[in-house]
């Protein structure tokens, strides 16, 4: 690991008097991303070749940690303005013996300021930061992205998004206002800012009778832990935005939006209301470009966050859409595995199959995916093995959806294209479950170098991963 030393960053109205909880991000992973661009028809970097990424936001690290051990050929590159983090991030990396992992203090103007500290990368990743950040940081942040990011690279970006994340803003406000001078850690006023709108819901303020969707998410975060509460919704900036701006202002750095990292929301026959499909259609058809039917689609869905993949245009003319034939032959390459959520061997796959949506359950037959399913219990299978099946011979295009939406429910995961070696992260490994089984927590992340990505595993009463043999077949070396 290598780290450039500077003097402690600070960006100005943000959180800094306590960390931001370990999270890890799937959509924000090369063969993630990669993945979903193939299943849209684009084309993204070659991941069988050596290739940098790069996180704006890093936080401790937990993420970039994860990244850097399922993928032995990238090279991993964090940073962040918060010195302590930075500090233990570092720390990190090096007892995992994460070679290909380093870790830069800076805030984005300095990274900008100082060119020479960043490669130029394949991959550029922001979860978390854009809503919370003010317009100057921002406009750093995409300086970063027109500078570093490669032709044919890709930006990731999550925000808070018109319409739906609206509705809470009135209720953060107040909770940042009024608990500005209240003693303790920011966790702490965190926690008696969200007990001062409960109580107001409870006592029946017309705004949660008006806004259903701010009491509901009221209730989602009622669990969380309160690091995360004060880096949600304490720090000096909470902007919603919509997506149509943030199209233009990626535009401005040379990027075209792609598509959106959650595959659900790339397939208008389950994202959207049956009546709405057929409206975004026809908008299509009348020449509709992307801002317009995103900002619909969002508006359908009621959206309050986007996670979004732009790509900058390849510099030697490549088209980044695949034609027909370029796009089965990518598909008919991809191999996947089932993963520890998926049914287990023996299980009764009868019924249906519902998929929890922001407009409600999407159901589907559990017959059309059996066969699938199946095939995929004996270990990984290509899309070109699983498109042979009987089952699916008049309608091998139904594989693509299916393979997509499983992957959002978290039954399966593409792998590896690469031969690379898989690197041993068993210390890793064994060294997250103990953190999270000393916090009392029953499920912990663990790294997966045959899917490039981090998998939930149970935790047994011991404190060790719970280990299905689902498990087993997606991350064997």
């Amino acid at each position: 690991m290598t780290a450039t030393p500077r003097p402690e960053a600070a960006v100005a109205g943000y959180i800094t008097d306590v960390m931001y909880p370990d999270q890890f991000q799937r959509e924000t992973q090369p063969l993630w991303l990669v993945s979903v661009l193939a299943g849209l028809g684009r084309r993204g970097p070659d991941l069988t070749r050596p290739y940098t990424w790069l996180e704006l936001g890093c936080g401790s690290g937990f993420n970039a940690m994860l990244a850097a051990a399922g993928n032995p050929l990238g090279r991993f590159i964090g940073i962040d303005a918060n010195a302590e983090q930075i500090a233990l991030a570092r720390r990190r990396a090096q007892a995992a013996g994460l070679r290909n992992l380093e870790f830069h203090c800076l805030d984005f103007a300095q990274a900008l300021a100082g060119g020479a500290v960043l490669p130029p990368c394949d991959f550029i990743v922001a979860h978390g930061v854009y809503s919370w950040v003010d317009e100057t940081t921002r406009q750093a942040m995409r300086g970063l992205v027109a500078r570093h990011l490669r032709p044919g690279g890709l930006f990731y970006v999550a925000y808070m998004s018109h319409p739906g994340a609206v509705s809470f803003s009135a209720a953060q406000r107040l909770m940042r206002m009024a608990t500005r001078h209240v003693a303790g850690s920011s966790a702490e006023r965190a926690r008696a800012g969200l007990a001062l709108v409960q109580r107001m819901a409870q006592a029946g303020a017309g705004y949660f009778v008006e806004h259903p969707a701010a009491l509901r998410e009221m209730q989602r975060v009622d669990q969380a832990d309160a690091n995360y509460l004060a880096h949600e919704f304490l720090n000096d900036v909470w902007q919603s935005m919509h997506v149509a701006d943030v199209m233009a202002e990626l535009a401005a750095c040379g990027c075209d939006y792609a598509g959106s990292a959650v595959p659900l929301d790339n397939i208008d026959a389950v994202s959207l209301p049956g009546g709405m499909a057929a409206i975004v259609a026809e908008m299509r058809q009348n020449g509709a470009d992307a801002a317009q039917l995103e900002t619909a689609k969002d508006i359908a869905r009621n959206q309050n966050q986007r996670r979004d993949i732009y790509q900058r245009p390849a510099g030697d003319g490549t088209p980044a859409t695949m034609d027909a034939d370029a796009h089965r032959a990518a598909l008919l390459a991809q191999r996947v595995a089932l993963l520890p959520e998926a049914p287990a061997a023996g299980s009764r796959l009868a019924g249906e199959l519902v998929f929890d949506t922001r407009i409600g359950p999407v159901r589907t037959p559990m017959a059309a995916v059996v066969p699938l399913l199946q095939a995929l219990q004996a270990g990984p299978c290509s899309y070109a093995q699983l498109a042979s099946l009987p089952a699916y011979a008049r309608q091998p295009g139904f594989i693509n959806q299916a393979l997509q939406m499983l992957a959002w429910s978290g039954w399966l995961h593409f792998v590896r294209p690469d031969t690379a070696a898989h690197p041993d992260v068993s210390a890793l490994n064994a060294g997250l479950a103990q953190e999270a089984a000393a916090t009392g927590a029953r499920r912990a992340y663990q790294a997966a170098p045959r899917i490039g990505t981090a998998v939930q595993v149970d935790l047994a009463e011991d404190g060790t991963p719970a280990r299905s043999g689902l498990w087993a077949l997606a991350t064997a070396r």
